[in-house]
């Protein structure tokens, strides 16, 4: 038995709502998943709209003809609207398509002085509430710091004195351009994550790494975890696995990749990045086995177990290049700690040993070595693999990378070349320029080769004219010309104020015809 109550004017409604009413499952099957009203309220209307209906159709209460007729008529337009709203864009736009994820970032940390940028827009103090899109710029002031979360769960973390551009934001892809200073990047597993400083690109997927150029010329990428790989320029990314860092010399075609000291990972900045990870649960990378209480250097990736340990001498190479040749210099931390050095060198992966040997060296007085076997344009890896005195173990310097620089071709000297041809009312003077890539302008000289007696233009009369113009090629044409009369022409080419060449003299003769 449904209970009874009025509503307005003495509307007769039943508060029980029988499922197994054939509208009742109409209005469920129509009504969207995702409607943004709450289940609730959607189940008290469809109970109430269909009361209203079967209080009607069973009649116990007296109603107006017109009212007996509208609430049907409401409850029939209700399953008609609600038919529309689902099957339309059906038929209308294709099969129901999910929203679009988030293509904007936030703040989930704010310290200090933190500004951000638009596009053309001025600085204006961040907030809490901003949502940090493609183009947006972050940057920070003394003692301050900043956090931005991005929709796929990495993080980047901007540290005092520093500047970076989200460049791009999408759906498993973040672009960063790092400005000025240190940025610290702790990037989802699946994303592509990429890191820009003028023709340096850091990329990485799952991994955590610092980026930093606070000395002036260089930059420094330091892997926390996992590994990043770095291209300069056009040039093969190369790996930079946890634990390493890689600096690289802007103003030259030269890196330097080694395993990153204990003095550096003491740095606070980077220790605070990292704490903030460890707190969050993250992995620590580098971290998780360093003992900062031994002044040396910790271990890098599992691959590279031939790293030196406390008790192992070290081996420092240095490395740089003119045009094709190569100059490798190294240091050892103790003399005779070695029997043998063996220079290492390949294009693509860190050089290994022995496959990519080029060199050895029994005699340990060596301290540097010479490649003039690189080709033009080519980027080489190297390193010294060092035999231990006593155990004839492998102990591996820190990797240096060359490019060879592709040869300059020399510009032609610069050079002007002229003609001069008749025609019916005078002589048309061509030029062109080679060789010269800024100049201001040309002088034209013209003089009468031959003259007929009586000419107001005799033999040796010189004119000339400065035409301001950058243009290769360049066409005059010279109207004030006699019958019977031979002119020589020559062009100088214009160079700060001055003539710098001139071309040769050419000839021609006018004959009215």
């Amino acid at each position: 038995m449904f209970s009874r109550r009025k509503l307005y004017k003495g509307i007769g409604i039943d508060d029980g709502f029988d499922e197994n009413v054939p509208m009742a499952r109409v209005i469920r099957e129509l009504v969207p998943e995702d409607s943004k009203m709450d289940s609730d309220a959607r189940e008290r209307m469809m109970g109430h709209l269909l009361s209203v209906q079967r209080g009607a159709a069973r009649g116990p209460v007296r109603r107006s003809p017109a009212r007996r007729a509208l609430v049907p008529a409401l409850a029939f337009a209700l399953v008609i609207a609600i038919a529309a709203a689902v099957i339309l864009p059906t038929f209308l736009g294709g099969k129901h398509r999910s929203p679009a994820p988030r293509s904007v970032a936030g703040f989930q940390k704010l310290v200090g002085d933190v500004q951000v940028r638009s596009h053309g827009a001025t600085w204006k103090k961040a907030t809490m509430e901003d949502a940090v899109a493609a183009g947006w710029s972050v940057r920070t002031g003394p003692a301050s710091f900043a956090t931005v979360h991005f929709p796929d769960g990495s993080i980047m973390r901007i540290t005092d004195g520093s500047e970076a551009v989200v460049t791009r934001i999408g759906s498993g892809y973040v672009s960063i351009r790092h400005v000025s200073g240190s940025t610290y990047h702790r990037v989802r597993k699946g994303t592509t994550y990429v890191v820009t400083n003028q023709d340096v690109s850091s990329r990485a997927r799952g991994t955590a790494f610092n980026v930093e150029n606070r000395v002036p010329g260089h930059l420094e990428i330091l892997t926390i975890e996992s590994a990043v790989e770095v291209a300069i320029g056009k040039l093969e990314p190369i790996k930079v696995s946890q634990g390493e860092v890689m600096t690289v010399t802007l103003a030259e075609n030269k890196a330097d990749k080694q395993p990153v000291s204990i003095d550096r990972l003491k740095d606070g900045r980077l220790m605070s990045s990292v704490q903030q990870d460890a707190e969050a649960g993250y992995p620590t990378g580098v971290y998780e086995n360093v003992d900062f209480s031994k002044q040396t250097t910790p271990a890098t990736s599992p691959e590279q177990t031939t790293q030196p340990t406390a008790t192992q001498p070290t081996i420092q190479l240095e490395g740089d290049v003119a045009e094709t040749n190569a100059t490798l210099n190294w240091t050892v931390s103790a003399e005779d700690a070695f029997r043998e050095f063996i220079l290492l060198r390949s294009e693509g992966s860190e050089p290994e040993y022995p496959a990519d040997e080029i060199a050895s060296y029994s005699d340990t007085s060596i301290s540097s070595a010479s490649d003039n076997s690189m080709t033009a344009g080519h980027t080489y890896q190297y390193r010294i693999a060092a035999k231990l005195a006593e155990s004839g173990d492998i102990v591996y310097s820190n990797t240096v990378v060359l490019k060879a620089a592709v040869p300059q071709k020399q510009p032609d000297e610069a050079s002007v070349s002229i003609s001069a041809n008749p025609a019916p009312d005078g002589i048309n003077v061509e030029w062109s320029v080679t060789g010269a890539e800024t100049y201001s302008g040309f002088e034209f000289e013209r003089v009468v080769e031959k003259a007929p007696a009586g000419s107001p233009t005799p033999e040796g009369t010189t004119t000339t004219r400065r035409i301001q113009s950058g243009d290769v090629f360049y066409s005059y044409f010279d109207s004030a010309v006699l019958p019977g009369h031979t002119y020589s022409y020559r062009v100088g080419l214009i160079v700060n104020g001055t003539v710098m060449v001139y071309s040769d003299w050419t000839q021609a003769e006018f004959v009215r015809k």
